[in-house]
């Protein structure tokens, strides 16, 4: 299956005055869902779905509470998880006041992915494109 890509409008900002400037980018087809991907483990495998489902559930939620604990999660030749936190700039001076709150600076709260190097240089090797309808290609 093809990555699907469409043309959109960007801006550049060395770009030169009155140019319009355009850029690829990825579009989502669907959805791979838990339950999905439960039935093509069920399918591959010789394990029952009701199986899958529960060690898919199990794992989940040992990494929802591995990532609040401030661990990466590890996951073999396919990447790992860690929380994020993006925060706005502050004075060195206000640490050490009574009152300071390091948390009232918190912009975000996310979690960031990286992929294994082996993933990342399969999908860049085997992919295939797709261009779909633009409004820039009218």
């Amino acid at each position: 299956m093809p990555i699907t890509y469409q043309i959109v409008g960007c801006t550049n900002p060395r770009g030169a005055e009155g140019v319009d400037y355009a850029t690829n980018r990825a579009v989502k087809t669907g959805d791979y869902d838990f339950k999905s991907l439960a039935e093509d483990i069920q399918f591959a495998t010789t394990v029952t779905k009701a199986d899958v489902v529960a060690v898919l559930t199990a794992a989940k939620e040992f990494i929802k509470t591995h990532l609040l604990q401030g661990q990466r999660i590890v996951l073999e030749e396919i990447g790992a998880l860690q929380a994020n936190l993006q925060s706005k700039c502050f004075a060195q001076s206000v640490i050490p006041a009574e009152s300071f709150d390091p948390s009232s600076y918190i912009k975000k709260v996310g979690i960031r992915f990286r992929p294994e190097a082996d993933l990342l240089k399969y999908v860049r090797t085997n992919k295939t494109l797709k261009r779909v309808p633009s409004e820039l290609l009218a």
